[in-house]
Formats: structure tokens, sequence, C-alpha cells
């Protein structure tokens, strides 16, 4: 399995070196803008132009507290998100350095934090005050992108992307260390799925993403 698994390393990397010219073959990249999402994302992608039409990525990320919003009263946020894509060329300027693209992305998000809510007793009807307990959200989303790359410099390893799309995320929630025979009163909104106060909820999402890339 280790031999396969470095021949077939070795094959990418020679067919990266081939296609340096067209600026086909394997690179990496990193969203800057990650780390003032309302969960802080720290990761990056690695990706594979297999020709000048289509290419794959795929990205992971720790999430961590917001550096703008701070935590307030959800601490502990930590979690994962990954994102898988499919992008097809539509349009290649050579003036410009540039290409236009479509595809659609796959994405699931994994994270928890301590959170502090009201519930209400099912039997008696009375209210247990500011309850301590944790959150636990999956989300899986469907979008699908429009987006262009810009090379930077005629013969540059690096390149600029900007992408945007429209899908549906598909959220469940699941709480830990609540009071028994209790439901959570809602008190708040809520943005960016922190606090959550339904179990399950199907909405639209917008992915906007700016990425660096470096090509091996």
């Amino acid at each position: 399995m280790k031999a396969k698994l470095i021949s077939f390393l070795s094959v990418i990397i020679l067919c990266t070196s081939i296609n340096a010219q067209q600026k086909n073959g394997l690179y990496l990249s990193f969203n800057p803008l990650g780390i003032l999402e309302v969960q802080a994302s720290y990761g990056g992608a690695v990706g594979y132009r297999f020709n000048e039409d289509w290419e794959v990525s795929a990205e992971y990320s720790q999430l961590k507290p917001s550096l703008w919003m701070g935590e307030g009263k959800y601490t502990n946020i930590q979690g994962f998100k990954t994102t898988y894509a499919i992008k097809y060329s539509i349009d290649i300027n050579e003036y410009t350095k540039s290409r236009t693209f479509v595809g659609a992305e796959f994405r699931y998000k994994q994270f928890s934090y301590d959170d502090v809510a009201d519930f209400t007793d099912k039997a008696s009807g009375k209210t247990i005050k500011d309850y301590n307990f944790k959150n636990n959200t999956s989300v899986k989303g469907f979008a699908g992108l429009i987006g262009k790359q810009w090379d930077l410099g005629e013969n540059s390893r690096w390149a600029l992307e900007l992408t945007a799309g429209i899908g549906l995320r598909f959220k469940n929630i699941q709480r830990d260390n609540t009071p028994a025979n209790t439901f959570i009163v809602p008190k708040d909104a809520g943005f960016g799925e922190t606090p959550n106060y339904k179990d399950n909820q199907t909405s639209a999402y917008f992915p906007i993403g700016l990425r660096i890339m470096v090509r091996l």
C-alpha cells in the first residue's frame, strides 16, 4: 500500500512538472478571510487541475472562536469544516491571464460549544433560567458556484480566486447535559449558526470565497 501511494504521488509530481507551462497540475490554496468568519476558520485546500477545463479541490479547516465577535456566553467553540469542489472553465482570457468557471461544492461542518439557555419543564411548566449545556451542530451544504481566477504574472505560480454561489444547507442540533423532561426556550434568533434553538433546519446559504493559490 505504501509503495502504491509513493508511486501515485510520483505520477502527480511528474504530471505537474510536465504541465507547468499550461499551469495544470497540483496546487495549494488558503482563504485569508477565514479567520474573520463567525467561527474562525484555520486551514487550507489542495487542488488538481486536469486540463484547461476541469479541476477539483478539497479543503479542511479547524474552527475556533471568532476573532471579532468574541465568545460571549458561547464558550469553547471547536470543530472542523470540509469543502469539496469541482470546477469547469467556461472562458479563458489570455490577455488578462484569467479564467471564468462554474462549478459545484459540497461542504460539511461540525462544531460544538458551551451554551446557556432557559428550559421549560414539560410537566410543571416551570422555567429553569440560564442553564449551562453543550450544543453540538452539524451542517451539510450543496451549492452551485461561479468564480474567476487571475494569474499573478505571466510565469508566476501564484493566482487569486474569487467565488460566489447559492445553495441549500441542512442543519442538525444535538444538545448534551440538558435538564430532564424539558424543552429549550428560544429567546433570540442567533447569527451564523450560534446559538441554535431549532433541532433541524433547512435554509439557503450563499458561499463567498477569496483564495490565494500556489501551484506546486
